[in-house]
């Protein structure tokens, strides 16, 4: 790619981060992004259709990027693991803090909700092979919720704690919930009920 197309479009990219900051999606305007990114609305339409087009490229860039990086730490135990996943959250503080707040973008959220359930599905298949699991989409709902929310009140609180402290209480956390797995490969089955009400106590007795 032309090294000036490419600089074009990164400027636009980042004009629609800062802006994201600021203002809803909604009230950002294709003037407002370019004004921002310094070029002109001819330039901007050359590399994108409009800003929901622009919106889109940014996420799925962005999820693409996160799941090469998770496939490359997948190898490693829960906690070192967990340490590199936020301490690469904390290097792009900037978007990921703006795309998982309120100002951000809810379709992000979604893709990353996405993402998770297909790493987390994949640590199940680790630890008890092929066959799924009785009642699998209630572990994976639970523990990816409970971590892409653990991740947004980081973010949104300014990452109050390092990510090495992070990773040792989520860490520890997703690695007792994976021990538990083989013990879960058996379906619940309901209690019996009593045939009959418990007999009543005779008030002449």
């Amino acid at each position: 790619m032309d090294r000036r197309v490419q600089k074009s479009r990164q400027a636009i990219r980042e004009a629609f981060v800062g802006l994201m900051k600021e203002k809803n999606f909604e009230h950002i305007t294709v003037q407002d992004i370019t004004d921002r990114a310094n070029v002109s609305r001819k330039t901007f339409y050359l590399h994108f259709l409009d800003k929901y087009d622009l919106l889109d490229r940014i996420i799925e860039d962005a999820i693409r990027e996160m799941d090469e990086f998770g496939r490359c730490v997948c190898e490693l135990d829960w906690v070192p693991a967990t340490e590199h996943c936020f301490q690469y959250l904390a290097d792009r503080y900037d978007f990921f803090g703006t795309m998982l707040t309120q100002a951000g973008a809810p379709y992000f959220r979604r893709r990353y909700v996405e993402s998770c359930m297909s790493s987390f599905r994949q640590e199940i298949r680790k630890v008890v092979g092929r066959q799924p699991l009785p009642e699998e989409e209630v572990i994976l709902q639970f523990v990816v919720h409970a971590y892409v929310g653990t991740v947004e009140w980081w973010l949104q609180q300014g990452m109050p704690h390092p990510p090495k402290v992070m990773a040792d209480r989520v860490g520890r956390m997703l690695e007792a919930v994976y021990a538990q797995l083989p013990a879960l490969r058996h379906p619940v089955t309901e209690r019996e009920t009593p045939a009959a009400p418990l007999a009543q106590l005779d008030p002449g007795a």
